[in-house]
């Protein structure tokens, strides 16, 4: 499962541009391993590097790993100074040669009026600084961004290289520009890597990572701990779900259907957009998932004090799993690796309501964040 990601922003610094604070999150995958920018001591900072060495490097000799440790920590400092939030190598095989890439993500004061107007100036001044490299503007899933590819050089002294040689570097980078909304704050995430055969991959991850930025104030994270009180997956949005999306949702619903075996009338019946709880809770506003919201009315009281023990039977027997959480009138279930292929990471809520005489039920989809197919380099 990938990792998330979530900082908060400083509030805007100028009257006329008062905000509330931002928490910006991102998902990272579960290969890239985080440096520790953030360490609260030098102490912990080490132990934390020693640790990322030697999962690194577990074959290595231990003064190697020492070299590869000492270059990273000295990179720690300039890091702070130029406000980086996280920082992460990336490690790749590619036709089995191994390949690393580091992914620096900073936050960057500006005093444009509008993100328009920081876009087209950052843009300017990147062709006039690296004219021989590659601006242009992107729409990424969280809004419009800049990006820049190109390379740089400098000399590694011998004293912080792994091989304890002087060593040039050619890096190869790309950096994503992407304003926060309702502040003088803009996001920086750059890759680089020597690896000039293995960039294209790297690079691909990078997009995917780019695709996961997302934003929410302090008043959508109170919105999010109050729905979480009342056991909700996630609030709707008002994009529309893939087709393919609902078709699952509907075959689902129909196994429900089945299961339940009640007759009365069917009502609801819509799909909605929303963001599941976990990527809510990482920061992350933008639909992940979708909901099928459903229920049967005019049921007899009778058959509904069957229904619930009906679904337990018939899914449970699946593969499908659930908690101690249910209760004789609501049930939850998922679908775990155990359940079909088909319905791995779908979940559903069932209920009735005796003295409504209705049986209701909610089918969700799995989160698209952490749910990527197979070959997916998130999955």
């Amino acid at each position: 499962m990938p990792n998330g990601a979530s900082h908060t922003t400083a509030d805007a610094s100028s009257p006329e541009r008062k905000s509330a604070r931002l928490h910006i999150g991102w998902i990272m995958p579960p290969f890239v391993h985080e440096l520790p920018v953030n360490a609260v001591d030098d102490e912990a900072a080490a132990d934390q590097l020693y640790t990322l060495v030697t999962e690194l490097l577990p074959h290595h000799p231990p003064e190697h790993q020492y070299r590869f440790a000492l270059g990273l920590s000295a990179q720690l400092e300039p890091m702070a100074a130029a406000n980086v939030i996280y920082a992460g190598l990336c490690p790749l095989e590619v036709e089995g040669l191994p390949s690393l890439s580091t992914i620096v993500v900073s936050q960057l004061e500006h005093d444009s009026e509008d993100e328009a107007e920081l876009l087209r100036k950052t843009r300017e001044l990147l062709e006039r600084k690296y004219p021989d490299d590659n601006c242009q503007a992107v729409e990424l899933a969280c809004g419009p961004a800049l990006t820049r590819i190109g390379t740089s050089r400098f000399v590694v002294d011998a004293e912080w290289s792994a091989s304890g040689d002087e060593l040039p570097v050619v890096l190869t980078q790309m950096q994503a520009y992407i304003p926060l909304p309702g502040t003088a704050e803009m996001l920086v995430m750059e890759l680089s890597s020597q690896e000039s055969e293995a960039w294209r991959l790297h690079a691909e991850v990078f997009g995917e990572i780019l695709n996961t930025v997302d934003w929410g104030t302090d008043q959508e994270v109170e919105d999010y701990r109050a729905m979480q009180g009342g056991r909700s997956a996630g609030v709707s949005a008002l994009d529309d779900p893939d087709e393919s999306v609902k078709k699952e949702l509907y075959w689902h619903s129909s196994r429900l259907v089945d299961a339940v075996a009640l007759r009365g009338r069917m009502g609801g019946g819509e799909v909605a957009s929303l963001t599941c709880a976990e990527c809510w809770a990482k920061g992350l506003r933008s639909p992940c998932s979708a909901q099928h919201t459903w229920y049967i009315g005019e049921v007899r009281s009778g058959d509904l004090t069957r229904a619930l023990p009906r679904v337990v039977e018939a899914f449970a027997s699946q593969g499908w799993r659930t908690d101690d959480a249910n209760t004789a009138e609501w049930v939850q279930f998922q679908a775990g690796d155990e359940a079909p292929e088909r319905s791995v990471g779908h979940a559903f809520t069932a209920s009735v309501d005796i003295g409504a005489s209705r049986f209701t039920a909610a089918v969700t989809a799995p989160c698209s964040r952490v749910s990527a197919p197979g070959d997916s380099l998130f999955g």
